[in-house]
């Protein structure tokens, strides 16, 4: 059973925006329809059949997604003409669990991780070569299904492989890839320069903010690692600094405007500052309906009272914390807060013990982008590598030392 599960997740990671392109090709239904069909047996024998102790992280998680299931049913916010049985088996919390368990119950050994890291490099570089292209053609490679806003090509944003698998994963999963090879890869590598410059010129060309931040998030990893000298930190600055020089001076050779990127994406110059409205109007249209139901929350699903304050600015709370409380209430978003506060603590220790910051950076980065938008997904591409990651170096420091 383990060596099966290794193969479905080397097949799966970090290959996912290209499995979901063909899912949508061939059947016009998401990746994540096929994977929970494919997972549920799975997860259900090693439930059954194998004793182990669930880490605090999942066991909250769980508990959070059979209370988000149970708020769905009670307040009927499944989406009108959709069939409740496609909805579950869509639902991203009951994948993001069954990933959890299935990894939890696996061991992932040196061979395993070593072709993942190769694995990740090949898909960073083609989601650089994708971006690249997209600076000329937006359209390329890009999901235009009824479920995509097209608005976003006329923004000539940039979402390289990521937007068959949603339009958030480039600002989710990406990041999470590069804190990953940051953390594995060796930085006397000749490869190393060419990631860090992935990560940058990625980042830039989807023109969301969060992304960017994202990308320094996970970047800072190189200074606050106390086990690099001085000399190597300062020479990673200046390696990211020459990189964004030689990528503008690339850009502007090539035609590409960054000062209207930097003006009208990241000053807001052009919309007066209008997503930084949406969210003032975000914050005030909550203060006013959370505490009518602070508890239990209303269910998944923005009503229409809610919409209306938000003046058509957003279709939601557009703060994913405070949208998660409207949601849920604090009873759910205390069950959710654990489930991450554990997963980082998790991340945390590995990060002290074993010198991998990657899957701490890597959710961190996720944390602070729930900040400026709705995204708790954790079925994500870049979430479940981050848990593999983790589950492989705590397996690794629970055997025991062999002396020589």
């Amino acid at each position: 059973m383990n060596k099966l599960i290794q193969n479905l997740f080397i097949l799966l990671f970090p290959f996912y925006p290209l499995w979901a392109w063909v899912c949508y090709f061939f059947t016009k239904k998401p990746i994540d329809f096929f994977v929970d069909i494919l997972l549920l047996p799975i997860a259900f024998y090693l439930v059954v059949f194998v004793n182990k102790k669930l880490p605090k992280y999942l066991l909250f998680f769980i508990i959070f997604t059979i209370y988000h299931l149970c708020s769905v049913f009670i307040n009927n916010t499944f989406p009108i003409g959709t069939n409740k049985v496609y909805s579950l088996l869509s639902d991203p919390n009951i994948l993001a669990c069954l990933f959890f368990i299935i990894i939890e119950y696996s061991v992932f050994k040196d061979k395993f991780i070593s072709r993942m890291n190769k694995h990740i490099l090949l898909i960073v570089i083609i989601s650089l070569v994708v971006s690249l292209i997209q600076i000329k053609n937006p359209a390329f490679f890009f999901n235009v299904s009824a479920n995509v806003e097209l608005t976003y090509i006329g923004e000539n944003r940039n979402f390289s492989i990521y937007s068959w698998s949603s339009l958030n994963s480039a600002g989710i999963s990406f990041p999470i890839l590069i804190s990953i090879l940051v953390s594995v890869y060796d930085t006397r590598k000749s490869i190393f320069p060419l990631v860090i410059l992935s990560g940058i010129v990625v980042s830039f060309l989807t023109r969301s903010r969060y992304v960017m931040i994202s990308a320094i998030v996970v970047l800072s990893q190189l200074f606050f690692n106390k086990k690099r000298s001085l000399i190597k930190r300062i020479s990673f600055f200046f390696l990211i600094v020459s990189g964004i020089f030689l990528i503008g001076f690339v850009a502007e050779q090539s035609g590409f405007n960054i000062n209207e990127v930097i003006n009208n994406r990241i000053l807001e110059k052009d919309s007066d500052m209008a997503s930084a409205k949406a969210r003032i109007t975000s914050y005030e249209a909550f203060l006013i309906k959370f505490p009518e139901h602070p508890l239990l929350g209303v269910g998944p699903k923005t009503r229409p009272d809610v919409i209306e304050l938000l003046n058509g600015e957003a279709p939601l709370i557009h703060i994913g914390y405070l949208s998660y409380l409207y949601f849920y209430g604090v009873v759910g978003c205390l069950i959710l807060f654990l489930a991450i506060f554990f997963l980082l603590r998790d991340a945390w220790i590995v990060g002290k013990r074993d010198n991998f910051w990657g899957s701490f950076y890597g959710l961190v980065s996720f944390c602070l982008a729930n900040l400026t938008f709705v995204y708790f997904n954790f079925s994500e591409m870049g979430i479940v590598l981050s848990v593999i990651y983790l589950r492989y170096y705590n397996y690794k420091s629970s055997l025991p030392l062999v002396e020589t």
